[in-house]
């Protein structure tokens, strides 16, 4: 049996200010969800199934690969993850089974239930970096919990559990007074620094494994989680870096070297996590609400950097405005449709924004 993750959702947000470990400290007395009350709560919302429908066209291939239209038609754990969401959301289950099946034939470790983060079409081999991607693995391993949901398959459950497992064994790290989200096995740790991505932090997700499992480890992961996104922000608008640095010698945070210090592609998913997982605090909302009504609707930058406040020379494609518009943008009409997106990246922000704004209704 389940907990009931919308339920649990709604705990969260409704306890407005009170401390998100004490929200967290009601599930374990949530009522689980019979097959039949299951069932009821599952229908598929209109708008989702409608968006689906046109990413499903563009980017979604017959043998389940979902294609990074952006990246030279590369795919990728994240890819996967978010096809495997959206065709859950939308009841599409030939969809889901087929971008399930390529990810676990193609990306999946022999030796953990993680993924290789990248695979590159006509490359031989298409996999050569077997290093994972948090994110992906989160956002598979949640598409598993909402498919079994949806179909009653306890296999898809049971993926997920095996994931969730090994992300909490090996992707977490004690770093001074928190238990950090690794981005990847390899890469992110020095003698004197751990680095981060905060957009990482797939908050639906973690919270759907802590549904799963009832483990209060994960209860410590999204707290420390929200205290890193709280102070790991710089510049004028006080946003999160796309990538953060935190020292193991004296715990301070610092925009990672070695990437552009921009709140750009990765960093913009930061606040739509959070507003999805109705984590989204007022104090954070307001920051984000003044970044966005700053630049307004027609003109939301790319990117801004946070050293010295430059924003990028063209405007931020449809995909932003999408989370701008459920995150604090007041002059936001209704979402944009994937009609207009230009890529796989904007396509993917636009649908999460439908599910995000939704709350959950296409699930």
């Amino acid at each position: 049996m389940l907990l009931d993750f919308m339920k649990l959702q709604k705990h969260v947000s409704g306890m407005g200010r009170r401390s998100f470990l004490s929200a967290m400290a009601v599930a374990g007395s949530l009522p689980v969800l019979s097959a039949a009350e299951a069932d009821d709560a599952i229908g598929v919302n209109p708008q989702i199934a409608q968006q689906w429908a046109i990413f499903r066209s563009k980017y979604f291939r017959p043998d389940g690969r979902i294609v990074d239209t952006g990246n030279s038609g590369e795919s990728h754990s994240e890819g996967q993850g978010y096809g495997m969401l959206f065709s859950a959301a939308a009841g599409d289950r030939t969809a889901f089974e087929a971008i399930w099946v390529w990810a676990r034939t193609n990306l999946q470790h022999k030796d953990d239930a993680l993924f290789s983060w990248r695979y590159l079409d006509g490359h031989n081999p298409p996999v050569a970096d077997k290093n994972n991607a948090t994110d992906g693995d989160l956002l598979i391993a949640l598409g598993l919990a909402w498919a079994g949901k949806r179909w009653k398959r306890a296999d898809f459950i049971q993926d997920a559990m095996d994931i969730y497992g090994d992300v909490l064994k090996l992707m977490t790290k004690t770093v001074g007074p928190y238990t950090v989200l690794l981005p990847g096995a390899v890469g992110f740790l020095t003698k004197d620094a751990v680095t981060l991505n905060l957009s990482y932090y797939v908050m639906p997700s973690l919270m759907q494994a802590f549904a799963l499992t009832g483990d209060a480890q994960w209860t410590k992961v999204m707290g420390d989680g929200l205290k890193i996104i709280a102070k790991g922000r710089f510049g004028e608008w006080k946003l999160p870096p796309d990538w953060l640095s935190i020292n193991l010698h004296t715990n301070a945070f610092s925009i990672a070297k070695g990437w552009p210090p921009r709140f750009s592609y990765d960093a913009i998913r930061v606040p739509l996590y959070l507003a999805w997982a109705h984590m989204l605090t007022p104090d954070l909302q307001a920051d984000f609400a003044r970044f966005w009504n700053h630049f307004g609707a027609s003109a939301l930058p790319g990117w801004v950097d946070l050293t010295n406040g430059a924003r990028s020379p063209y405007n931020a494609p449809p995909g932003y405005l999408a989370v701008a518009s459920c995150t604090g943008l007041a002059s936001a009409g209704e979402l944009p449709t994937l009609d207009h997106a230009p890529d796989y990246y904007s396509a993917a922000l636009t649908m999460l924004a439908y599910i995000a704004r939704n709350q959950g209704d296409g699930m």
